[in-house]
Order: structure tokens, then sequence, then C-alpha cells
């Protein structure tokens, strides 16, 4: 090597360390994490001269991959919008070059890819004609990478990309969502948990263990993955009954009127588990759309509850107050008494204290008249059928103490007969309040928008189609705030996410609990403001929306106000719906755009 090319190679060592360190800076010095990436790409596009740098990352099942961040060149189109959802197998050829090497280039897309491949074609679509990628790991495992297309300098080196994927892996995995911390604190508590789409038969895998890596691969077979990996985890006498209750078929008929039904069943490996199914989301006929399924190891609870039907046996083999006394000493409650009179043979202190009643006098008027339940009467009626049958019936209800506080109860109750013919019943009591906290924060996150607080649009439309189904009247407004994309240009998307919460803020203050607010997406929101049947009315609901909006003052946009463009539908007709009702206040919306400040339009038919 003579001296001008040693020199040559010198600068370009600098120049690339220099890179490296302005990408470290980039990353270290900036509080918003996705403003931070989206300008560390700006830098690897420029130093290679790209027309695209970008980021793609994989679903925790490593089966789908979505481009999150991209950068491009001024006069190039964007793509990121394009390349969402998309199968990792399209790349598998890069996958196995990104474990042997590190890497990947394409320096000719029509002299090195198969023309008839799905990657040439997607490839070719954009525009590409050579690219370079590297990468991005967490661990030993590969969660995504970095990539660049049509480089025009700097293709003899990757060392830019790889670095930059090596020390931005740490500010991705800080950027979790409200949703994904939240869902994660969750699905802790389970062994596993799936998301599955009943109508397309699909599943995502939301959380799992270890030792479920080998299953759930297709997910495009929802109840097939479920039902295999039933049969492979589950002791071979409990399978069948635990298939049935996977089953997709009965699902909507056995959740009629309750959104979460549980199953306990031992596993090969000796554990005990108890099964999930909680609703995410119904169609407007009421069937379910999205369940998750989800297991909890409960060996401690099950234990427990084994241990309590082998002294409660003994009791009322014995009539011994010996173990009578261990009774008292179990945390779950039991309950024993005559089937015919109903008199109590014996209660122990935790069933006492689950009911927050000191006696036993008149204690089944007691419980039931506590339960708060919409079938209070149908529990009452099976209660009363299993005194009377041999066999058993088991529920879940709500009790209200004396001191207030309201308890989630499971009970199961049996009748059997002793040996001198006295046929007993036996009511068993546990307390599930805190596993109803956890369906309930469940439920919540389903439905709730993690920016605003506000719906998000699955919720929303739920019940707004729901009302509409009831012939409800009232007035629906569709609206996007005025110039938003300009709002995160100058002043940062941490601004941006300001408008938005205060939007949602104004819109919850203008109107009542009762009408729906909801976030569709992006800057676009919209609700429902039920009775309203006239313009006049309609304006003046409108007017106390832009009044609160007016109010709003964001120090970091100095002194620009949010406005916004509103399309409103008067919904008096009979039968309408939701589908027709949007198109409509879409139509009427961009009326108002040519307008500045807050406008609004009806729908003029």
């Amino acid at each position: 090597m003579n001296d001008m090319t040693a020199i040559d190679e010198l600068q370009k060592q600098l120049r690339i360390q220099s890179t490296i360190v302005k990408c470290v800076h980039t990353l270290e010095i900036s509080d918003n994490i996705d403003e931070a990436i989206e300008k560390l790409l700006c830098i690897i596009g420029d130093f290679y001269k790209a027309d695209r740098a970008y980021i793609f990352e994989f679903t925790p099942d490593g089966m789908s991959m979505s481009n999150t961040y991209e950068w491009h060149r001024e006069g190039v189109e964007p793509e990121k919008d394009k390349l969402q959802n998309l199968p990792t197998s399209m790349i598998g050829r890069w996958l196995y070059f990104f474990r042997k090497k590190g890497e990947f280039y394409i320096n000719s897309l029509s002299g090195e890819v198969d023309k008839n491949s799905d990657e040439y074609r997607i490839l070719n679509a954009q525009g590409i004609q050579s690219l370079m990628a590297a990468p991005v790991k967490h661990g030993d495992d590969i969660v995504g990478f970095i990539g660049v297309d049509n480089p025009g300098e700097n293709t003899d080196t990757l060392l830019l990309m790889q670095s930059a994927s090596a020390f931005m892996i740490n500010n991705l995995y800080k950027r979790q969502t409200i949703e994904e911390r939240m869902l994660k604190s969750i699905s802790d508590i389970y062994f596993c948990m799936y998301l599955l789409n009943i109508p397309e038969n699909t599943l995502r895998v939301i959380s799992a263990s270890s030792m479920l890596d080998g299953f759930m691969t297709k997910p495009e077979k929802g109840e097939e993955q479920v039902k295999e990996t039933v049969r492979a985890l589950i002791d071979k006498q409990f399978v069948d009954n635990v298939l049935k209750f996977f089953s997709f078929d009965t699902l909507d008929a056995r959740m009629e009127g309750t959104n979460n039904i549980t199953m306990d069943f031992a596993g090969k490996s000796g554990h005990w588990y108890r099964g999930n199914c909680i609703v995410v989301s119904r169609g407007r006929d009421g069937k379910i759309e999205d369940i998750i399924y989800a297991l909890q190891i409960i060996d401690k609870e099950k234990e427990k509850e084994l241990e309590y039907e082998r002294a409660i046996k003994k009791a009322l083999e014995n009539q011994n107050q010996i173990y009578a006394e261990m009774l008292h000493i179990q945390g779950c409650g039991i309950i024993a008494s005559y089937a015919d009179t109903g008199k109590i043979i014996i209660i122990n202190d935790a069933a006492l204290e689950i009911l927050g009643i000191t006696e036993n006098d008149n204690l089944y008027e007691k419980m039931f008249k506590s339960i708060i339940a919409d079938d209070k009467e149908t529990i009452r009626d099976n209660f009363l059928s299993a005194l009377r049958n041999e066999g058993k019936y088991s529920y879940e209800f709500a009790v209200e103490r004396p001191d207030g506080k309201v308890v989630y109860v499971m009970s199961e109750v049996r009748t059997a007969v002793l040996g001198g013919g006295e046929k007993v019943m036996i009511n068993s009591l546990m307390d599930i309040t805190d596993k109803k906290k956890l369906e309930q924060e469940l439920l919540m996150l389903s439905e709730t928008d993690a920016l605003t607080g506000i719906c998000n649009r699955r919720s929303g439309e739920t019940r707004i189609t729901r009302l509409l189904s009831e012939n409800q009247k009232g007035m629906y407004c569709l609206f996007d705030i005025d110039k938003f994309k300009s709002i995160n240009d100058n002043f940062g998307h941490t601004v941006g996410d300001k408008a938005l919460v205060e939007t949602a803020r104004c819109l919850k203050k203008s109107f009542r609990s009762t009408d729906v607010t909801m976030r569709l997406g992006g800057d676009e929101f919209a609700a429902f403001i039920v009775g309203v049947e006239s313009e006049e009315l309609g304006a003046l609901n409108i007017s106390r929306f832009f009044k609160e909006l007016e109010n709003v003052d964001i120090p970091e946009m100095e002194g620009k106000k949010i406005s916004v463009s509103l399309g409103a539908v008067l919904c008096t007709e009979e039968n309408m719906n939701y589908e027709k009702i949007y198109a409509r206040a879409d139509e009427t919306m961009y009326i108002c755009k040519n307008k500045k400040g807050n406008n609004f339009e009806f729908f003029k038919g």
C-alpha cells in the first residue's frame, strides 16, 4: 500500500469513527427516542448517500416484521406505510447471511435475485436496485435489521450500520408503549397467553413459557395450534374436556352473558393449570371476534383445594371435631349443610370472612341478599336445583359485605349422601377478587387509547354501533387536527402528543359520560352525542367543544392554537349503520379544510 492509499484509508476510517460518535451523541442527548432514531437514520443515509435508511422490527414470535422507522432523501417516495406485517419468510435468505456473516448485500437486484421470487417483486416495486443491511440483535436473537437502499458511497463497509445497530437496541427496548408495559405486567401472571381472532382463525402470542417454544408456529391456524398444545401439555384424563373448553364451535353459546370462563386441569408435568377464556371484542351480532386464551399455573391453590376436599370428606364421614377444626384454619371458605332443611353442619372462618358476616343464622338468605349479579335469580334457581339433585354446580358472583367491600367469589356447590342416607350440600367459596381486577385491567387495556385515555377505535365503533342498533338518535362528529404534521415537524412529536392529549381532554369535558368519544388513530377523532337531533342543538354542542379548544395553551407551541375541521351527521333515520355515517361525516369534514380556524359543517345529503 503506497503512502497516498494509506492516507486515504486512514481518512476514511476517521470519517467512519466520526460518524459513529455523531450517532452515539444523537441517541444520548435526546429525550425523545423516536426522534433520536429518525435523526440517526438521517446520518446513516447521508453517509452512504442512499435513497432510504430504515429499521425493520420482528414480532416477538419472529413470524412477521414491520418497517418501524424510515428516513428518505428528498424526492424519494416513502415506503414505510406499505411495509407493515410482512412475513419474515420473505427474507429467509437474508436471515441466513445475518447469522452466518452478520451482514447482507445486494449489489444488483436484476443480477442476483430470482425475478419470480417475492423478494424480487417487493424490492423492484420500491425501485431498489441495490441495498446493504445489518441485523439488530438482542442478546443472541435477531429482532430486526437496519438497512439502506441504493447506496452511492462507502458501499465497501457496513461498519457504521453494524455499530449503530449494536448501541441502538437498548433505545428500541426503552421505547415500550404503555399498552406493552401494562400487558406485560398482566401476562407475567400467566404461563402463556394468546390472542385469537375467531372469524379468521388466527393466533398471536402475547407471552409464553420457553417450554412452549416448539408450539404455536402457525399463526394462521389458531384453533388447530391450541388443540395441538393441549394434547402435548395436558394429562390424558383431562384432554377431552379441555379440548371442549377451548373449542371455537361452542364458544359463543358457552360465553353468552359472560366475558370470562375458566377450567382447572392437570398437566403431564404434574402441574395444575387454570385455563382462562377472556373476551376482548364481539361483533355487532354479539358473536365473539377476539379472545384471549391464557394458562395460569395454580399448583399451590389447587393443593389447598384438594386439602379442603380431603378435610371436608373426613369431617362428613366421621363427624369429628378434630377435622372440623382443621377446616377453620384453611383459606378456602367451606360450608356444609343438610340439603333438605338448609341447616348448617359446619362453616369455617374463611367462609365467614369472605361473606363478611360473624354468625351463620339465615346464612344463605344473607348471602343471596348480598349478591351483585344481573343473573341473580338464575344463580338462586341453579343453587336450589343442586340442593334437590345429586351433582354439582359452579358459578361466580360478587357480594357486597356489610362493611361495604365488594368481594368476587368463585363457588362450587355439590351434593353427597352420607352413610346414614342423609343428603348434604357442600359449598366451597374462593376469593377471586385479585383475579377479577386483572381481568378488568386487561379489558380496559383492550378498549382504551393509551395516549389520550378515551375509547380506541374498536371499542368506540362497537359502542356507537350498539346505540344505532337500538335506534338511538344522536349526532356523529368526525374531525382531525388542522396541519398536525406541521406541529410535529416544527415543535417535535412530544408536543404533537400533547396536542392529541389536550384535544381528547376537551372532548371529555365538552360531552357527557353517556356520549361516546374516541380516537380513531393519528390525529383523527370522533364523537357520538346522544339525543342531539337538530342542527341548532348540534351547533351548540360543537361550539362548546370549540370554546374548550380555544382555551388550550401549550407553551411549546409559542402561541399557536389547536384548530380542527369537523364534519357532523345527524343520525335521525331508522336503521342507520356506522359505515354510512362515517362516510358522510368524512365527506363533510373535508369541505371545512379550505377554511382557517375551527370550522364545522353538517351533512346536507
